[in-house]
């Protein structure tokens, strides 16, 4: 999906393609935060909300080491 915009994602994205972090507990904070030591590549984050079907305003930081480009 390099490049594109306004790309969706259905279910069978998330089927096929395995995650390869998460936060270590679902649990119903405010504020989530954790550190991953991950593989130059690309990478999907994906905000959510404890409650199912729940929408949600989300503030999304990444630091990195080296230098990163986000879209």
């Amino acid at each position: 999906f390099h490049g594109q915009k306004d790309v969706h994602l259905d279910k069978n994205y998330f089927l096929t393609h395995a995650q390869k972090a998460r936060s270590e507990t679902f649990i119903n904070l405010r504020e989530v935060s954790t550190r991953f030591k991950l593989p130059p590549g690309e990478y999907l984050i994906v905000p959510s909300t404890f409650e199912p079907h729940m929408n949600g305003d989300f503030c999304v930081r990444v630091f990195s080491e080296k230098q990163s480009e986000m879209q």
